[in-house]
């Protein structure tokens, strides 16, 4: 018999170590990616949540009787005890113009006492309803 006809068709050892450190490295890099993929996907639904909160209160604001010029502030374990344990929100209200009937009324939901990427605000203009 030859060399070459008793060479065995396969993997070596070394081969095959190779080949798992790769996939691990591989494993490792894409676990890394889902969970960044998870926390991009809570901060995006802090944000919906806080639009949602802002356009309410904004819609508030709209409904109500004509708004005093002022600063309030307040969080939403009224309305909805339990579920925005950490959103807080202010509402300022002022006259931008020399005109009496409109309102500058801007609403901002937060989380904290800081300011971060995930605050909302939302500004409107109201004008008093004859």
């Amino acid at each position: 018999m030859t060399r070459a006809a008793t060479r065995r068709d396969g993997f070596t050892l070394l081969e095959v170590l190779v080949a798992v450190a790769v996939l691990g490295l591989a494993l490792v890099s894409l676990l890394g990616l889902h969970v960044r993929n998870l926390a991009l996907l809570e901060r995006d639904q802090r944000i919906t949540d806080a639009t949602l909160l802002a356009r309410a209160l904004m819609t508030d604001a709209e409904v109500e009787p004509f708004p005093d010029i002022g600063l309030t502030d307040g969080d939403f374990e009224d309305r909805y005890p339990g579920l925005y344990p950490g959103l807080r929100w202010e509402r300022e209200v002022t006259a931008p113009l020399p005109v009496p009937d409109i309102r500058e009324v801007r609403v901002r939901v937060f989380g904290g006492d800081e300011e971060s990427g995930d605050d909302v605000t939302l500004t409107y203009y109201l004008r008093r309803r004859p």
